[in-house]
């Protein structure tokens, strides 16, 4: 059976110039799904042998530019490039109005249909378990083949070959994350700015890959709170409380020239624990 493949096309916190900005590709049957897509991923992905056609949904956690910038240019050489293929972009309110506003700005037209699904906070959600099949119910908003679902309840799923949930946690912005599951023990939870919290132990509980946010060491403990991350001791402690298989500590603050102390502070309490670093690939094969 083929593999899971998750390859990741920049895993550090923001700072100019960098060409580590978070992004993570994640590949099987056919799907490549790109989740976040911080400046200059499109280039990335060309470098580990991958076109901008090949990418058919965007999973977007929150719209801080260092998660989000990427989007526009890919979209763009999308359209150079003559593909015609509808794409799929998920994230939270607001991510419709951003791609029309940039859209109007820039005088752009994709060429191709756009979904957009934005996950709307709603206290009258219900269990987030459901599901809700996006493509069923589009909704056009405009004549350039943009087209918005609004889902007032944290959940999105995508079939064959991925079941994708999303979940709301706590960060300095709206920001979701997501649950990639496949038939049998194979499933993915991406946790990428986050504070260490119940919502993702509970969401992300019996996970096979766990990615989470190790921004901070715990000598600036202070600062993660300050800022609402988590320090690289916190995403370990997550991952055990989850059941998790295997923790990847990512979105590193760029003031760490060596990984190897956040590495050392998770494996103390997760021995599982490795380090996301660009170009880094993991390969899952699903069980049956």
């Amino acid at each position: 059976m083929n593999p899971v493949i998750i390859t990741f096309l920049g895993s550090r916190g923001p700072y100019p110039g960098s060409d580590e900005l978070p992004s993570v590709l994640v590949s099987y049957g056919g799907r490549n799904i790109l989740l976040d897509i911080g400046e200059g991923t499109q280039h990335r992905l060309l470098e580990v042998g991958k076109s901008v056609a090949s990418v058919d949904s965007v999973l977007i956690t929150h719209m801080h530019g260092d998660h989000v910038l990427g989007l526009i240019p890919f979209l763009q050489s999308r359209s150079l490039a003559g593909i015609t293929t509808p794409l799929l972009l998920v994230g939270p309110s607001g991510l419709g109005g951003y791609l029309r506003d940039s859209f109007s700005h820039l005088y752009f037209d994709a060429g191709y249909d756009l979904v957009v699904v934005e996950v709307v906070e709603s206290a009258g959600c219900v269990d987030w378990r459901d599901v809700v099949e996006p493509l069923k119910e589009v909704l056009r908003t405009s004549a350039g083949g943009v087209k918005l679902l609004r889902i007032p309840c944290d959940k999105v799923i995508l079939k064959n070959p991925f079941e994708i949930r999303s979940f709301w946690v706590k960060h300095s912005i709206p920001t979701l994350s997501y649950r990639l599951n496949l038939a049998g023990s194979t499933s993915i939870c991406y946790a990428s700015d986050v504070t260490s919290s119940e919502e993702v132990v509970e969401a992300c509980r019996g996970v096979r890959v766990l990615i989470h946010d190790a921004t901070f060491g715990s000598e600036l403990s202070n600062k993660a709170r300050e800022y609402m991350h988590s320090t690289a001791l916190q995403a370990a402690e997550t991952a055990l409380k989850c059941g998790a298989e295997i923790l990847i500590l990512y979105h590193m603050s760029p003031r760490y020239k060596e990984l190897g102390e956040l590495l050392s502070e998770a494996r103390k309490v997760f021995r599982n624990s490795y380090l996301a670093e660009k170009f880094t690939k993991l390969y899952l094969t699903p069980s049956r």
